[in-house]
């Protein structure tokens, strides 16, 4: 094997297994160094008897080719996210949602897209927007709490400009629809991991990075217990969040790429699985029995500019499935709300908010609980965050991270998208065949790249999917 040809790639989640793929199909010698004890980084599936738990990523949002390709290639099997939208008052009572009413957030958006390409030279916080435009009061509230909640994002630092572009990029695949894996995200990552190791890839597990000793040509990898893993190339897949907390020591620094890191924000998030005896809600002696049974998302009809405490406001079901599970969603700075309280106080406040929502007795909500799921990926060391979003001025950050530093290091992950799909699991594929390509061209010469090219501008649509959360992905 040739000594041009061995790359590290740093993590094992989606950007870094696709990676590794895309290399070791091609010759190279990779060795994947992960610091947790499994594969797929911010996807993370439990079981809870016959019920699939997704703590990290859940969904495949819209139709993205490259995605779904896989998903087939590796046998892989997915479903629709169908079902009943509901607005609820908060006294047991339900509406379904209208094609593009009051209540909805996609005119703003819309309106938000068409400002941003009249203005291409623009950049602004939503708030600050919002303010100069002539939008109600109802509009409004709708669409801030869809920017912080689905973007894990602060409205008044994020950049409408990367709105806009992730409003284009959803349009441009369908970005209404929504889908998940049958079975579990994490099987995505654990077949991905197989293939790289039948391609002669090495995948290590535990195997914690704390610094990168570089010059043009070689990089170490200094691992925890000491040892020194050496290479041509490196591959960084690093979460946004722990670049810029500094965990991992650089020697010398990569060129700009920290500072581009520096641009970006990470989310946060709390999401919380309840995993019932039953589907209770499904059941409830209603005149709405019909749409419950095929409750997907549970949105206020009314909303709230400021809640003192902590309190969950979107829920969703895994419907069409029928497994008695129920997620509750906080994004955003309400997210933050949650952080001094353990999984215990957090799963009473959701059986709290269901049951003012069905106007129920917190108690028979409570009565109904089997279990209760939730990962802090804020606290967890390896993700320092949920994932990422873009403040005034940032739109060019990922595209500058993309570029190689000195033909020896190359970044990845989906804070490195530049199509608009940040904070996605397609958003993480494209990042890390993008830089695999990046290597590969070097032998072979200009090369015409099999996904979206790492630079184009095609994230978010209307129905559902603009409640979906993006949820989390390395």
């Amino acid at each position: 094997m040739s000594a041009e040809k061995t790359v590290i790639v740093i993590g094992a989640g989606i950007a870094g297994l696709a990676a590794a793929d895309t290399l070791a199909s091609a010759g190279y010698q990779v060795t994947v160094l992960e610091a947790s004890d499994h594969v797929g980084g911010r996807v993370r599936t439990l079981h809870a008897g016959d019920n699939v738990i997704e703590l990290g990523a859940e969904f495949i949002h819209g139709q993205p080719p490259d995605l779904l390709k896989l998903i087939d290639e590796l046998g892989l099997r997915s479903t629709e996210r169908s079902g009943e939208m509901l607005f609820y008052r908060g006294d047991g009572t339900f509406e379904p949602e209208e094609e593009d009413g009051d209540e909805s957030s996609f005119p703003v958006m819309e309106r938000l897209k068409r400002w941003s390409e009249a203005h291409p030279t623009e950049d602004m916080s939503f708030n600050t927007w919002a303010a100069q435009q002539g939008i109600s009061d109802e509009q409004l509230q709708g669409t801030k709490e869809y920017v912080e909640g689905f973007n894990a994002a602060d409205a008044e630092e994020i950049s409408v400009r990367s709105l806009a572009v992730q409003q284009a990029a959803e349009d441009a695949m369908h970005g209404h629809t929504a889908g998940a894996i049958d079975g579990g995200y994490v099987q995505l990552a654990e077949r991905l991991a197989e293939k790289v190791k039948l391609a002669g890839g090495n995948i290590r597990l535990r195997e914690h990075v704390i610094a990168v000793d570089w010059q043009a040509g070689i990089v170490t990898a200094v691992l925890a217990d000491g040892e020194r893993v050496s290479a041509d190339r490196a591959i960084v897949t690093l979460p946004l969040g722990v670049l810029q907390a500094g965990s991992v020591r650089f020697t010398p620094e990569p060129g700009m790429v920290l500072q581009h890191a520096s641009r970006m924000s990470m989310g946060h998030v709390c999401r919380m699985v309840l995993v019932f005896k039953r589907r209770w809600w499904a059941e409830l002696d209603s005149p709405q029995k019909d749409l419950l049974s095929q409750l997907s998302f549970l949105v206020p009809s009314e909303r709230t500019s400021h809640r003192e405490r902590a309190r969950f406001e979107v829920f969703w079901t895994p419907y069409p499935s029928t497994a008695p599970t129920l997620a509750a969603w906080s994004g955003g700075p309400d997210a933050q709300r949650f952080t001094s309280l353990d999984d215990h106080a957090i799963a009473h406040i959701a059986c709290a908010d269901l049951a003012r929502i069905f106007g129920l007795d917190k108690s028979t909500v409570l009565d109904e609980l089997a279990s209760h799921h939730h990962h802090d990926w804020t606290r967890d060391p390896l993700a320092c965050g949920a994932y990422s979003w873009v403040p005034v001025g940032g739109v060019s950050a990922s595209a500058a991270m993309c570029e190689p530093v000195e033909n020896t290091l190359y970044f990845a992950g989906e804070h490195t998208d530049t199509t608009g799909n940040w904070g996605t699991v397609h958003g993480a594929l494209r990042s890390g065949v993008r830089a695999a390509e990046q290597i590969l061209s070097l032998r072979l010469g200009p090369v015409l790249l099999s996904g979206p090219k790492a630079c184009s501008m095609p994230a978010w649509a209307k129905g559902p999917g603009r409640w979906i959360c993006k949820n989390t992905e390395r």
